[in-house]
């Protein structure tokens, strides 16, 4: 794990809570379901895992602040319909430690989100019909950040233990058409992925 992004968890998990007197501590798991928009292929068919932590603090009795970090697969996937002769498949994985970072409105037992993320790229694989394949030296490579907004609801089962759903979408491209040009309005590779977490709050007051 990258030691600047635990160094920033530590700090924004000590300093949070200095907002407020009511503060939680959390960790959370769960999948994503990711698509890349640039590729040439469409749908939500790239599963991923995801596990972190996260900490909050109440600005009011409505709104708190919540700051989050975990490991987080990304990607692309297109599978063969061999029964069809299609034989065309694809693969992308890009694994990242992500940091989000949310304002949040509480209303009974929902609680609705949105913020910005950073990530930062520790693996890729690329893999097509032909085996395992990278991109040319000479043209654009993946960049090592991805930067992005979210929305999300959550829903308090307990006091403790959260669902959340979530939609993030990359706001800046993580890989450059070699084109250089622009594609209806965009100019490279975009994630978009939606998550699926449980959470359970362990720690607060």
């Amino acid at each position: 794990m990258n030691i600047r992004l635990v160094l920033l968890f530590t700090f924004v998990s000590l300093f949070i809570p200095g907002f407020s007197q009511e503060f939680r501590v959390g960790v959370l798991a769960g999948v994503n379901a990711s698509q890349v928009s640039g590729d040439g292929y469409g749908g939500f068919d790239k599963a991923g895992i995801l596990v972190g932590l996260y900490s909050n603090a109440h600005l009011s009795e409505k709104f708190d602040l919540q700051f989050e970090i975990y490991y987080s697969e990304k990607g692309s996937r297109r599978n063969p319909k061999t029964s069809d002769g299609d034989t065309d498949f694809f693969l992308l994985r890009m694994n990242y430690i992500e940091v989000p970072l949310m304002l949040r409105y509480h209303k009974k037992r929902f609680t609705y989100e949105s913020g910005f993320y950073f990530s930062q790229l520790i693996s890729d694989y690329l893999e097509d019909e032909n085996g395992k394949g990278q991109i040319d030296p000479n043209l654009n490579q993946f960049k090592d950040r991805d930067l992005g907004f979210l929305v999300g609801v959550n829903y308090n089962f307990t006091e403790h233990l959260i669902m959340n759903w979530r939609l993030n979408s990359s706001i800046i491209p993580f890989r450059d058409h070699d084109s250089g040009g622009r594609f209806q309005f965009k100019s490279g590779m975009y994630h978009h992925y939606l998550s699926f977490t449980l959470r359970y709050e362990f720690l607060g007051k």
